[in-house]
């Protein structure tokens, strides 16, 4: 049993009296000069140095090469979930094309939420295939306890209101049932989502939103960052237990520091873990407790 500490006596001693005890003798801060703003001339001076090697390439947008990603990552998903011969959602579908595989591939009733509606619905829909523009975190789009399976692809992101989102993802799924979300995290280096136009890494935690937009108008266009949440994985993490998912799996997709890079600009990258650095996606399975 551990003793407590002596109390701590009621009258207290008086300090020396010292003129401007405040007044600063030494430092042990280096001396580092003024530092550059972190202005558009300086976004402009990195991407002239970095253009000759993006720190990231981009995937290609053409027909082929999105179907074959849609395809890939239905394949991960199944394979972790089992998607096959069940009622299936995916939270921000786009034009719907992983839905339509879903329905025709893996034998399922599959519905597409997005806040958008896309003309390619009209021609994928379809007896198993279902479509709805509406927002998940607002309103009640579906019943709830009405799907066996959820998944989303690079969305979750984007979502303005994410702990609402994963609350009607907990409320529509059905006891036992199991959700697959993929996101991109807000200090990865590619999170600005701009990596076609911006070539170094971490645009988004280095530039204002002004800065970039100024970058783009520049250019003939009205952009701006398009993140839009900045949660880290601790934040989801946090919230997906106090909605009531048990986490059955956890990865991350990862990529080294640019060390050089990092060194220059340690006085805003260093306000955050490393390991949050180097983190780009989040992949996780989630579980609604219950019986089947």
């Amino acid at each position: 049993m551990s003793v407590p500490p002596p109390p701590i006596a009621d009258t207290w001693p008086e300090p020396p009296q010292i003129e401007l005890p405040d007044a600063t003798t030494g430092s042990v801060a280096p001396d580092a000069g003024p530092a550059r703003p972190l202005d558009i001339d300086l976004l402009e001076s990195l991407n002239a140095e970095y253009a000759a090697h993006p720190f990231h390439q981009p995937p290609a947008q053409d027909a082929g090469s999105r179907a074959e990603r849609a395809r890939k990552r239905l394949v991960e998903a199944h394979r972790l979930i089992d998607l096959s011969e069940r009622r299936v959602l995916e939270i921000g579908c786009g034009a719907g094309y992983e839905v339509w595989y879903i329905a025709h591939q893996l034998n399922s009733d599959a519905y597409g939420l997005d806040i958008a509606a896309r003309a390619a619905w009209e021609h994928l829909s379809g007896p198993s295939v279902h479509f709805a523009c509406a927002d998940i975190a607002a309103g009640h789009p579906f019943d709830a306890n009405q799907f066996d399976r959820i998944i989303s692809f690079s969305v979750w992101e984007h979502i303005t209101q994410p702990y609402a989102a994963l609350e009607q993802t907990f409320r529509i799924l059905k006891p036992g049932g199991l959700a697959y979300i993929s996101a991109n995290l807000h200090r990865s280096a590619i999170a600005s989502h701009r990596s076609r136009e911006i070539t170094f890494p971490w645009p988004h935690l280095l530039f204002s939103d002004d800065v970039v937009r100024e970058f783009y108008k520049r250019r003939g266009r009205n952009v701006t960052s398009a993140w839009v949440n900045r949660l880290s994985w601790a934040d989801y993490e946090q919230q997906m237990r106090r909605i009531g998912f048990q986490i059955r799996m956890l990865r991350f997709s990862e990529r080294p520091i640019d060390e050089a890079f990092y060194q220059r600009f340690e006085a805003v990258l260093g306000r955050y873990p490393r390991t949050d650095l180097t983190r780009d996606f989040f992949k996780v399975v989630l579980e609604k407790a219950g019986a089947v």
